[in-house]
């Protein structure tokens, strides 16, 4: 119920016929159904309206209060993640996850919230990103050309030479990706829940069958 509430799902909508943003509340509030100690969330933020996502980044700080949980949280999308994430660590060239930073004492991004007049940055951690995506691709020489390339069309260029990410992962995945759920969503939950329910009641007849 307090997904529901928070996310705003109305538990009659039909799946073929519900909104992008719509879809994406249905899967994240299936999928956190549970309580949780770690949760990784890849990119989740990107169809949903800023007042749902508001609240629920306010539920996952509520869950990690209360839980002592922790949010993975992988996004290109910053507005908001000023004031919500804690830390950040930033996924380097050579594919290498950098030491995780507490944004309280990192001075680069305490340095950009000094920032003032013409330089005050208005999405800090957008600036941050930047700035370290930036700073990353000056340190090898190879990216760029004698020329004295624009260092943005540097990184395209070099974007545009990568092979597909997972080698089309959706069209090799046996289940179906599309976010499509066959008729309504109390409907699916309930199902959802009988099948835990046979698991359960098939577990504890093999206990007594010992």
């Amino acid at each position: 119920d307090e997904l529901v509430r928070v996310l705003g799902v109305n538990l009659d909508w039909r799946m073929h016929e519900c909104s992008d943003g719509q879809r994406k509340k249905v899967r994240i509030m299936l999928k956190l159904l549970r309580p949780f100690r770690l949760c990784v969330i890849d990119e989740f933020a990107a169809d949903l309206d800023i007042f749902s996502r508001k609240r629920f980044y306010d539920y996952l700080t509520e869950q990690c209060a209360k839980f002592g949980a922790s949010v993975v949280y992988a996004t290109h999308i910053f507005d908001q993640a000023d004031v919500w994430a804690t830390h950040v660590a930033f996924m380097q060239l050579d594919k290498v996850l950098s030491p995780i930073h507490e944004l309280k004492t990192y001075a680069p991004y305490q340095e950009i919230l000094a920032r003032s007049g013409a330089a005050r940055a208005m999405c800090p951690f957008y600036v941050m990103v930047l700035e370290e995506l930036e700073r990353q691709y000056r340190a090898h020489a190879d990216f760029f050309t004698e020329d004295n390339q624009c260092l943005t069309d540097v990184i395209m260029a070099s974007q545009a030479r990568e092979e597909e990410a997972d080698k089309h992962e959706l069209a090799q995945s046996e289940g179906d990706q599309s976010g499509w759920v066959p008729g309504r969503v109390a409907r699916d939950m309930a199902l959802q829940d009988m099948e835990e329910q046979r698991k359960k009641n098939g577990e504890e007849k093999k206990r007594r069958a010992q």
